[in-house]
């Protein structure tokens, strides 16, 4: 395949955005080497990977390979015997680095190939542990990576310390001879700054004149045995840091074929890695493949290099009965990018990349042809006819049935009945041949022709004749004319030159012609219809949902009200049996003063207290009082209910009763057996069961309307059980969803505060919600 048949469809500039998003320059230059392959099964591989990367960024995964870069020449050169640069030997501790990360990154039960891929990842903690000791993060040796380097610096900086005191006491000495009270460092050594008639005078040697020729550098005789110490210390250590980076790179020797085997394995985690971001970014999918057939279905498809938020989404289908697809319409109606769209898909498909649609259906093909643009050459002295013909030439002679051909104003550039009639016969050689095509056209005859034959699929581009403007939605079925008068309006064109145009045309035009026009009227017009049609179904199942979504909601509301009312009813029960029996307390305190009346209408009271069984507290009182503890099944005799203790202090009693907990005297509990709950009977209540409310929400996956209604339905049932913390994990994706989770809780009544999740909470992936 040709390099520019790759352009016509902005292959390169598409694996250009896959490219920007790898870690490391020898992954992105792969990406940008990435041609077409004929491994249907390395193919699938690819795709699977990339599939597996894209879920792993969407779930929140957080694996960086920034630490990636390509050792390959450091690993070979350490074979060879050279010793690695510190700032080199750095490098290779970070690529090490991104390998220890890489290796637990992948879950072996949602990411198999990628954990597959990393588990052969051969960490080297060891050697990046030398490699740290001794290399710091400037990329220079470490003055403390081995116990003689850090003497010799203990001894330099003391020898450094005498010189300088000795300097100071020179000057000190013989300020008369100086220019300078400060010493000055020539060559590495410590000097002084002497008027020239002195130079000689202490001895020691000279380094040099000033631009004056009125002062020398002179290092004197009492600094010549110090600066001599310095700079033999310095040697030392010098040596001893060429003995550390020859060591350090001997062991990488020893380890090159792991690290070299990590190389690759990075890079192909890398490659998956940025195939994943790209999907995510341009809401894209992994495309399926299947050979011997012709079908092809695209859905909510864009073409990359569009912005992706405001461009047109479109469906293409092909089947083995319509093999081929011929688009019509207006010029700058985007026929070109449509044909750019599903040639470019087919290529990113075959080369083990994601596309930017929803869902995808692709053949597998083994050759691949593209005619579009003028085809001119100055070089090869070709027109614009001369080179459609070439490549038309070219593409007869090979096309088979596993050959995608793309044609974009096919038989242009001649005189349009010659250029329609080879357009004609090119087309019905193609399908002969059992080729896939894509094709536009702006001829009568070879639109005529599409619709007429049963293997071809006529589509066009939408052009709106009221706005004078182009759509760019695809019309499956439905031809289209090109406008050419109407854009020429547009464009400025004299009214009078065009009625002109307009009676020529009609003086020439064909019957087959006019009646084409009108078809593509009536077909134009009845697309008009069938999308008003579509917009008031699609209203009428917006309202449906909300009504539905809203009638959910106010049954949840009144079901929690209704308990919420419940449950202070017994509230307020419990309240006034309490105060009723702190009366009967109080009566029976009294009763040595009450006549025999009074007395009898306690006992009344004190019996309706009592319970329904007429048990009475002076027989209980009789016998020796139970000491109540934790575990212990009781009734509650003034609220003729029964649960389980679960704390006594001080005479008070926490008792479960029916999930609620109750505070109550002990001398109001009488203990009895557990009761024995029949499983049967259990299913056959038609109470409604109660299961731990959970504390987080996954929207990933869901569409912002769907991800917003069940967020809503959530957060009110959260309110309901009383829980005042969740989260709400999203994932990070194109952030469409993220941004409108958080604009739908702003508004949330009952929504407290809101951040984004921490780094053991999904991070930008999630986020944390604080509810009233």
């Amino acid at each position: 395949m040709l390099s520019e048949q790759f352009e016509a469809v902005d292959f390169a500039a598409v694996l250009e955005q896959f490219a920007s998003r790898a870690y490391s320059a020898k992954t992105a230059e792969k990406i940008r080497s990435a041609r077409p392959s004929t491994n249907l099964m390395q193919i699938r591989l690819d795709l699977d990977r990339a599939d597996e990367a894209a879920r792993y960024l969407q779930a929140g995964g957080g694996l960086s390979l920034g630490g990636f870069t390509d050792i390959t020449r450091l690993v070979l050169a350490a074979k060879k015997g050279m010793s690695l640069l510190p700032s080199e030997l750095l490098e290779v501790s970070f690529f090490l680095g991104a390998c220890a990360a890489a290796v637990n990154a992948f879950d072996p039960q949602t990411n198999p190939l990628l954990h597959e891929v990393a588990s052969t990842l051969t960490p080297l903690k060891g050697l990046a542990k030398k490699i740290d000791d001794c290399i710091d993060l400037s990329g220079q040796v470490r003055m403390d990576a081995t116990p003689t380097l850090r003497n010799l610096d203990r001894k330099l900086t003391a020898a450094k310390a005498d010189l300088s005191a000795a300097a100071r006491r020179f000057i000190k000495s013989h300020g008369d001879s100086l220019v300078d009270s400060v010493s000055v460092s020539s060559g590495g050594r410590v000097c002084v700054l002497m008027k020239a008639a002195d130079k000689y005078k202490y001895g020691g040697m000279v380094h040099g004149l000033s631009q004056s020729g009125a002062a020398c550098y002179v290092e004197p005789d009492a600094l010549v045995s110090l600066n001599n110490e310095t700079a033999q210390l310095e040697m030392e250590i010098e040596n001893e840091k060429k003995k550390i980076c020859m060591e350090l790179s001997g062991q990488i020797r020893c380890e090159a074929t792991a690290l070299l085997a990590n190389d690759e394995t990075l890079e192909i985690l890398d490659l998956a890695l940025a195939k994943g971001s790209w999907m995510l970014a341009h809401d894209g999918c992994i495309p399926l493949l299947h050979t011997g057939s012709h079908s092809l279905r695209l859905e909510h498809a864009i073409h990359p290099l569009l912005d992706q938020k405001t461009a047109v989404a479109n469906r293409y289908t092909l089947s083995d009965a319509k093999s081929c697809l011929m688009i019509t319409g207006s010029n700058m109606g985007g026929k070109t990018v449509t044909l750019k769209t599903i040639g470019l898909f087919l290529l990113l498909a075959h080369s083990g990349f994601p596309i930017s649609a929803h869902e995808a259906m692709l053949p597998v093909y083994n050759q691949f042809f593209f005619d579009i643009g003028d085809g001119q050459s100055i070089e090869q002295n070709l027109s614009t006819f001369s080179g459609h013909a070439r490549k038309l030439g070219e593409i007869v002679r090979n096309a088979d049935s596993d050959t995608f051909v793309l044609l974009d104003e096919i038989g242009s550039g001649t005189d349009p009945q010659e250029g329609a009639a080879l357009a004609q016969a090119v087309l019905e050689t193609l399908i002969q041949a059992g080729s896939t095509i894509l094709t536009s056209t702006h001829y009568s005859e070879v639109k005529t022709f599409g619709t007429t034959n049963r293997k071809i699929q006529v589509g066009s581009v939408e052009f709106d004749p009221e706005t004078l403007k182009p759509t760019y939605r695809y019309l499956e079925g439905v031809s289209g004319s090109s406008c050419a008068f109407p854009i020429a309006r547009q464009l400025g064109l004299p009214e009078t030159v065009l009625a002109r145009a307009e009676a020529i045309k009609e003086e020439n035009a064909s019957e087959s012609d006019r009646q084409l026009e009108i078809l593509e009227q009536k077909q134009a017009a009845l697309q008009k219809q069938k999308d008003r049609f579509d917009a008031l179904v699609a209203n009428a199942h917006d309202l449906q949902r909300k009504a539905d979504h809203d009638r959910q909601k106010w049954a949840e509301m009144k079901a929690r009200l209704d308990d919420d009312y419940q449950r202070q009813l017994d509230d307020m029960l419990f309240e006034k049996k309490e105060e009723a029996r702190k009366i009967i307390r109080d009566l029976k305190k009294q009763t040595h003063s009450m006549n025999h009346e009074q007395i009898e209408q306690m006992g009344k009271l004190d019996g309706l207290n009592t319970g329904p069984k007429g048990s009475s507290n002076a027989a209980a009182q009789e016998e020796k009082p139970h000491e109540f503890k934790a575990g212990d099944y009781v009734r509650i005799t003034t609220l003729n209910n029964h649960g389980e203790v679960q704390s006594v202090r001080k005479g008070k009693a926490v008792v479960v009763v029916n999930g609620r907990r109750v505070n109550v005297s002990v001398d109001q509990l009488v203990l009895m057996k557990r009761p024995k709950v029949e499983k049967a009977a259990a299913k056959a209540r038609p109470e409604r069961s109660f299961k731990a409310f959970p504390m987080e929400l996954n929207l990933i996956g869901m569409r912002v309307e769907e991800g917003i209604r069940t967020l809503d339905h959530y957060i009110d049932q959260a309110v309901y059980h009383n829980v005042k913390n969740v989260r709400i994990i999203h994932g990070m994706g194109t952030g469409a969803l993220r941004k409108a989770v958080w604009e739908d809780l702003r508004k949330h009544p009952n929504v407290k505060n809101l951040s984004a999740g921490g780094p053991s909470d999904g991070g930008l992936g999630a986020t944390l919600v604080e509810l009233k």
